[in-house]
């Protein structure tokens, strides 16, 4: 059974990819196939060729000058433009002399990086994706039809990404960046005999929905939005090196958690049954009135609330508990790209959290029980985030009834935290 990897298009956010890949190979896979586009396909020559080391070491090092001449980088907004002014000139001089920004640096680095026998003496065949310039029709091109050195010209050209790079000529034809056509070609993994796909993906938003939740293809999709396509400020690569690493861990059930990443544990099914309940128990009050019920956007806001920013179309039991536990987490400011204890983590917040708890509203009885809807809403627009946790908590805690209207879509996430607090203490 044939098994692909296929390597979506992104620019600088193909880091996210080595990290992948390290992980894919720890875990014992190997590949029949590898399919790629722009900064996929350059990926995938190294993976063809079996230079993972390879492939590690030109992420961790490298940086825009070896992508562009005259760099600078290319967000156009009015302070990267000012702080780059000595470098606006020779770039933009470059960028009409060639018709694109100049890749020559990238251009010379994949090609001293690509070995011709090493890549037609493998067992793993490859494919691209670019589209013919200037009538845009799609190329779509495997092994098997590419001659002598020629691979390493068809890569370049499906990263082509025409107009902010030029135009990539083989042989009088001109090619420009296969994301126009197909930025995650498992399409062509699939015609050339794939059984088995691990695609990754290098944006949040899936370029083919049709794929999610299919047997034998696997999606790898960042956990969070990578950036920039010309972003190669070192902090930002490592940042996506490691989580393309922690994600594809997490997608194979090596490690747990959605937006952050927790070691594999036992969880106490008494906190998490007593999350759920309290999650069911909320929006089924909201949902006994048409009054209440109108004051809100969703009638399962919470549960909304924990599926944001995660690929889960519904949550398991559990599930409901980790995004409880996430969203705290984000709150609070935990980094994104650290392994977590996950019992641990939640205990330490709810020590620090109760410290402070009691010593700032212990004394306080009843902040909203019994006040007119007028009054209520008076006194929230006083209240900051973190005073309107504590005193959801201390509400909660006491079992006092809050009015739906003060939680509204104004303070959900605070709410959604308190309780999250209250069933853990």
């Amino acid at each position: 059974m044939k098994q692909a990897l296929v390597l979506a298009g992104g620019g600088a956010k193909g880091a996210y990819q080595a990290g992948c890949i390290k992980a894919i190979r720890e875990i014992g896979y190997d590949f029949d196939i590898v399919t790629g586009t722009s900064i996929g396909a350059l990926n995938a020559l190294l993976v063809v060729q079996k230079d993972y080391e390879v492939l590690y070491k030109l992420w961790n090092e490298i940086k825009i000058s070896d992508v562009l001449k005259d760099p600078i980088n290319l967000d156009f907004s009015f302070e990267s433009m000012i702080s780059q002014a000595n470098l606006i000139k020779p770039f933009f001089k470059s960028y009409i002399n060639e018709k694109g920004a100049d890749i020559t640096p990238l251009k010379k680095l994949i090609h001293s990086l690509y070995n011709d026998k090493k890549f037609f003496d493998s067992n793993i065949d490859y494919g691209i994706v670019t589209v013919k310039y200037p009538n845009l029709s799609p190329l779509e091109i495997t092994k098997h039809k590419m001659k002598t050195n020629k691979p390493v010209e068809y890569a370049i050209a499906s990263a082509s990404c025409f107009p902010a790079f030029p135009v990539h000529y083989i042989d009088k034809q001109g090619f420009i960046d296969g994301g126009y056509y197909d930025n995650l070609p498992i399409s062509l993994a699939l015609k050339m005999k794939a059984k088995r796909v691990i695609a990754i993906e290098l944006s949040r938003e899936t370029n083919h929905n049709y794929y999610i939740d299919r047997p034998y293809i696997k999606l790898i999709r960042p956990s969070y939005d990578l950036g920039g396509f010309l972003d190669f400020n070192r902090d930002i690569l490592n940042w996506r090196i490691n989580l393309g690493y922690y994600d594809t861990l997490k997608a194979f059930n090596k490690l747990m958690g959605y937006r952050f990443t927790f070691n594999n544990t036992t969880l106490d099914q008494t906190t998490i049954n007593k999350f759920y309940w309290s999650i069911i128990n909320y929006e089924d009050t909201i949902n006994k009135s048409i009054i209440t019920k109108n004051i809100f956007n969703s009638n399962i806001p919470l549960t909304d609330l924990l599926k944001a920013d995660v690929y889960l179309n519904k949550l398991k039991i559990e599930d409901y508990f980790i995004r409880g536990v996430e969203i705290m987490m984000e709150y609070f400011h935990y980094e994104s790209d650290l392994i977590y204890d996950f019992n641990h983590v939640y205990l330490e917040i709810y020590k620090n959290f109760s410290k402070e708890y009691h010593h700032r509203y212990s004394q306080d009885k009843s902040r909203f029980k019994n006040l007119p809807i007028k009054e209520i809403f008076t006194s929230i627009k006083k209240l900051s985030s973190k005073d309107a946790i504590y005193a959801f908590y201390h509400s909660i805690k006491n079992n006092e009834e809050i009015e739906p209207n003060i939680i509204n879509n104004l303070f959900l996430n605070e709410y959604l935290i308190a309780l999250v607090l209250s069933c853990i203490g």
